[in-house]
């Protein structure tokens, strides 16, 4: 019994022991558990942490680099400018050079290339009046002027010159001189006098006083016939003018007459600021024969006016053809070959 007894006990104290190192360890497999999920916490901040500073990093490398890059696109401008003002630099210093020498040639008494180099500029203004605003006569003077000062000089290579602008003188001397300026300011004068062109009245003029027909003679019907003729002769007049009399005009057909004279004055102003001789000469043309046809003959005012477009119809408004590039064109040539030697 005692046996059985301690058997039990025996049984009861192993069992006890059993389950003391079961809870110790299920307590440390516990603790370790913390401790790795507290280590991997740890380290997966530590990452984290790290991950951030290589990412800053790398954004402040970049911002670096790029900084850098624009360092270098402002230092590679400097470069440009200085080789683009070390290049202005050389030219200024070329031409520097170049006026020495032109200098020192004209303290030599060599005073060729500025008379050449002035009656370049005169011909050039020459050239300018005939294309832009052909004033022959302004061009005639300018070129003039270059012959006076080439005449200073005594260079053979000048031949060719002096004779292609004796040229271009001679065939605008033999062209007819206008001033396209002075004929604009003409017609718009005599534009602002159209207005004052009388135009006739024609009134009819009465007749001399109808005898009455003597009809003691005749029959009765042909003594009725002739006092309805009689009074018939006092309600309606028939007047007969001849082919030399004027028009009549009704009050509002001598406006129109007007507007049309002033828009054929506006096209020949046209035509001789752009140098169409034709519609020039017909509108001057037209005019005159309006002026004649529908006007007072014998006033002052429709004389005088006739007159003047008679006048103005002899003004040719065609534009010069005189050509100046042979001539410039020589002028550079001699310059160049003069620069060069």
């Amino acid at each position: 019994m005692s046996n059985q007894t301690n058997e039990i006990v025996e049984a009861k104290l192993t069992s006890t022991k059993g389950f003391a190192w079961r809870n110790v360890g299920i307590i440390i497999s516990t603790l370790a558990l913390i401790i790795f999920m507290g280590a991997f916490g740890f380290g997966y901040f530590q990452l984290s942490r790290i991950n951030l500073m290589l990412a800053k990093n790398m954004t402040d490398l970049q911002s670096q680099m790029g900084s850098t890059q624009q360092q270098m696109t402002s230092l590679q401008q400097s470069v440009n400018d200085l080789q683009q003002l070390a290049q202005k630099a050389q030219d200024l210093t070329n031409q520097q050079a170049q006026m020495i020498a032109d200098w020192q040639a004209t303290q030599k008494g060599n005073l060729s290339k500025w008379y050449v180099a002035e009656a370049q500029y005169l011909v050039k203004l020459a050239n300018d009046q005939l294309l832009f605003t052909q004033n022959s006569a302004m061009a005639l003077t300018l070129l003039q002027r270059a012959q006076q000062v080439l005449d200073n000089l005594h260079d053979t290579n000048l031949m060719a010159i002096h004779k292609s602008l004796a040229t271009d003188i001679a065939n605008l001397q033999a062209q007819p001189q206008q001033d396209i300026s002075q004929l604009y300011v003409t017609l718009s004068a005599l534009d602002q006098q159209l207005d004052q062109l009388p135009i006739p009245t024609n009134p009819l003029q009465p007749n001399q006083v109808a005898v009455p027909t003597n009809t003691k003679n005749m029959s009765w019907w042909q003594a009725g016939m002739q006092h309805s003729w009689d009074a018939l002769q006092k309600i309606v007049i028939v007047k007969y003018n001849g082919s030399n009399a004027l028009p009549l005009l009704m009050p509002e057909e001598k406006t129109f007459l007007y507007q049309n004279l002033h828009a054929q004055m506006q096209s020949a102003m046209w035509a001789a600021l752009h140098h169409y001789p034709d519609i020039y000469q017909q509108s001057i043309s037209r005019l005159h024969e309006w002026v004649q046809q529908y006007f007072v003959q014998d006033s002052p005012m429709t004389k005088n006016i006739l007159e003047r477009l008679s006048e103005l119809q002899k003004i040719n408004v065609q534009p010069s053809s005189v050509n100046l590039s042979v001539t410039l064109q020589q002028l550079d040539i001699y310059l160049t070959q003069t620069t060069s030697g």
